[in-house]
């Protein structure tokens, strides 16, 4: 009696497409908030050191300082509601495991997919529950010592209602986490049960798959998948994060010259070192902003490429015909980030900033801009991100399979992790 052959599959679910659509687009207003941040700490100290003038003019100091509540405001809600999606999303992803492995027991989850699930679902839960309870019993501890020492605030019937506020919150912490904890007992045997079935099926499918390719025609693959190669594209992003970090070093010294710290009065030299000063933090400034455009024009033309190589690529399978190829060519197509997820990545971050940005306007009544306008074009960003990434998880999955039968990748993981293909040189090297 032979045994039956391990494969390779993409697996997936309505659930689990939900729910890693919403988590991709909380990390989209994650790194959206961080670079309004980021945007907002230059271009205000470009605008009041080096265009003092101009930036009084327009007046955008108060809509920095209330924007900046406004990222402190979003960071909250999202550290409190992103760990709470992961969650969902990890439940979401073993329930298509098991269905996976019920309807082919022999069947192995991509790689990403397996990495997900290193660990139970519900370890971050209580993981985010342990951080949660101490925070809340540090801040409030603090609080209590306060109460204690000052008379006046123990007079005060709103500060003892807030201490209760935080004795409730750190109860409900407390028991989140012993809620994780219960789920992660719970799940335990399933979670074995799932590692051990992978610990012995993908060797297998391993094994199945390097056969496979090696029986296989060789292939020339598509331009598309080769021009311009991995390195060329490594390098362009090399020398713009380059000058972005050297365009920052000497912003961040035109700072420096200026006020050595927050408390400390400004400094003023005698010129030229004065006028230099300005010269460095303008040019430094605008530096800063031409990487920001070249790396947004990048961005593009990355999501482009991609999309192009995905539709090569689909094209020259789309006959089924078995053949062998460089893994490390097609490896970034199969376990990397899909061009309608940057897509929704970027629609995310892009609706992040005018989230801020429109918010911030609302706060401090700055009527330079249509703050409706903008907080509808950040819902509609945000919106359409996520329907992007969603409706995109069965065509990834249909697609990403094809790809699987034709060429026979293996266990491919993210970009830079071991291929078959690299193994066999290495050992040719030995």
């Amino acid at each position: 009696m032979t045994r039956r052959t391990a494969v390779f599959v993409e697996v997936t679910s309505p659930g689990w497409a939900f729910w890693r659509a919403a988590l991709d687009t909380c990390v989209g207003l994650s790194v959206g908030t961080l670079y309004t941040f980021l945007g907002i700490i230059v271009v205000g100290i470009v605008g009041e050191e080096a265009l003092s003038s101009l930036y009084w003019q327009i007046d955008l100091d108060p809509l920095f300082r209330a924007s900046m509540g406004v990222i402190l405001l979003v960071a909250a809600v999202l550290a409190i509601a992103v760990p709470f999606v992961l969650v969902a999303e990890r439940f979401a992803a073993l329930r298509a495991v098991e269905a996976s492995a019920r309807a082919n027991p022999d069947a192995v989850p991509q790689r990403s997919l397996r990495m997900e699930l290193s660990k139970a679902p519900a370890t971050l839960l209580q993981t985010t529950g342990t951080v949660l309870f101490w925070c809340l019993v540090g801040i409030g501890a603090l609080f209590a010592l306060a109460v204690f020492f000052t008379e006046d605030l123990r007079e005060d019937g709103v500060i003892w209602a807030v201490l209760l506020v935080f004795a409730v919150l750190a109860l409900g912490a407390a028991m989140l986490r012993r809620l994780g904890r219960r789920l992660v007992e719970r799940d335990d045997a399933r979670m074995r049960d799932q590692w051990s079935r992978w610990k012995q099926l993908v060797p297998r499918a391993q094994a199945s798959d390097a056969d496979r390719r090696e029986a296989s025609v060789r292939a020339v693959v598509p331009q598309w998948l080769s021009t311009p190669s991995r390195r060329t594209l490594n390098r362009i992003s090399g020398v713009l994060l380059t000058a972005t970090l050297v365009a920052l070093g000497a912003f961040m010294l035109s700072v420096f010259m200026r006020q050595q710290c927050r408390g400390c009065d400004p400094v003023y030299w005698n010129e030229p070192i004065e006028n230099g000063i300005d010269v460095l933090s303008l040019s430094s400034g605008a530096a800063i902003a031409v990487c920001a455009a070249l790396g947004i024009l990048a961005w593009i033309g990355g999501v482009v490429l991609q999309f192009a190589r995905e539709r090569a690529l689909v094209g020259w399978v789309s006959d089924r015909a078995s053949r062998r190829v460089d893994v490390s060519l097609i490896e970034p197509l199969i376990s990397g980030n899909r061009s309608m997820m940057r897509l929704q990545l970027g629609l995310s971050a892009v609706g992040a900033g005018a989230v801020v940005v429109g918010t911030g306007a609302l706060w401090a009544e700055w009527a330079a801009v249509d703050t409706r306008a903008v907080l509808l074009a950040a819902v509609v960003l945000i919106a359409l991100g996520f329907v992007v990434g969603w409706a995109d998880a069965r065509r990834s999955r249909r697609e990403r399979q094809l790809v699987r039968e034709v060429l026979f990748p293996g266990d491919v993981g993210r970009v830079g992790v071991d291929t078959p293909e690299h193994a066999r040189r290495r050992r040719r090297r030995s």
